[in-house]
């Protein structure tokens, strides 16, 4: 959207003003999050060995992995702001914010500045990381108050969301809740707002969302269209999965069983079986038999709602020749008394 020099030179104006009110104070705090969430997948590894749970011990391996990961990623920006801290932060000039506002025009096709929520939008053009289509992406960057950390906080938000299948809050593997994992570029990053170097800091979140970190991703690109199934625990892709109707649990084909009366797929613990025939069916397609109460499947009923065995009980019992009083026997037992 094209953007009038009135409006652009206000937006200007009000960086310059929150540049100038920041401070060179720096709030420091330890990864504690990060820490606590190792302690925790480190005790439940323990457990899952203790019981001889291996592939589940497999699975903490790998979140404990990435975890670590990421603590140690944390721990590294923290030394890094700490040696920012004592760099000066000179406040640049309107004129060289009004020209890096201008250039974004130039160097983005969907642009926008919004003077009453004191925001700036960038739109990426469509991505593909390792033939995994994420589409387009913006880039929201907003003023906040002067008593905050930071004068500006940023989202990035899908605008044609691909989440993978086990997480609908991730859009991009180093995307989650619209907050971007920043990793080696979260320096470089905060240095370009403090600096006021708008036209740097797009430029650098735009080129971290083309590059795909394979070790630090909420969710990894290998993994985008497949999961785990909750049964075995195999890694299955989207076409090779079903859901429990009843829990929604994820299975794999071979995990999944059928009711045999509507087709529907349960896990282990949703599924029953039909008393007479022993065909898996789910509670709601099962039906009492009329006579012995047995729950059985449509199959296993007649149109009287009896199950096979009651029904051969009582057709032996309809088929049963009534004693005739008339009968040769009966009257020569009859002669006999008299």
């Amino acid at each position: 959207m094209k953007q009038s020099p009135k409006r652009v030179w206000r937006m200007a104006s009000l960086i310059e003003q929150q540049l100038s009110l920041q401070e060179n104070e720096i709030n420091l705090g330890l990864p504690e999050a990060a820490w606590l969430s190792c302690l925790r997948l480190i005790r439940m590894r323990q457990q899952t060995q203790e019981r001889g749970w291996f592939q589940a011990t497999s699975r903490l391996d790998r979140e404990l992995t990435t975890e670590v990961l990421q603590l140690t990623q944390q721990l590294v920006t923290l030394q890094q702001e700490l040696e920012s801290a004592t760099v000066e932060k000179p406040v640049p000039a309107i004129r060289i914010i009004y020209e890096d506002l201008l250039a974004l025009e130039e160097e983005f096709a969907g642009y926008d500045i919004d003077l009453k929520t004191k925001s700036i939008s960038v739109v990426t053009e469509s991505i593909v990381l390792e033939g995994v289509y994420l589409g387009a992406f913006e880039i929201r960057l907003e003023l906040v108050a002067s008593n905050s950390d930071s004068p500006f906080h940023y989202t990035v938000i899908a605008h044609d969301p691909q989440p993978p299948i086990t997480n609908d809050s991730v859009t991009h593997p180093h995307v989650q809740y619209d907050n971007v994992c920043e990793g080696d570029a979260r320096v470089p990053i905060r240095r370009s707002l403090e600096q006021g170097r708008l036209l740097d800091f797009f430029v650098l979140v735009t080129r971290l969302l083309q590059t795909y970190n394979a070790e630090s991703p909420y969710v990894a690109l290998s993994d985008w269209h497949s999961a785990e199934c909750s049964e075995c625990a195999d890694v299955v892709t989207s076409d090779e999965q079903a859901y429990c109707t009843n829990c929604e649990n994820r299975l794999c084909l071979q995990c999944a069983n059928r009711c045999a009366d509507c087709n529907s797929s349960f896990c282990h613990d949703c599924v029953t079986r039909c008393e007479v025939c022993r065909d898996d069916c789910c509670e709601s397609c099962l039906k009492e038999c009329g006579l012995c109460r047995s729950s059985c499947c449509s199959n296993c009923l007649d149109n009287e709602e009896r199950c096979p065995i009651c029904e051969s009980q009582e057709d032996e019992e309809t088929n049963e020749p009534d004693q005739d009083i008339s009968s040769p026997e009966t009257v020569s037992s009859a002669d006999t008394l008299l």
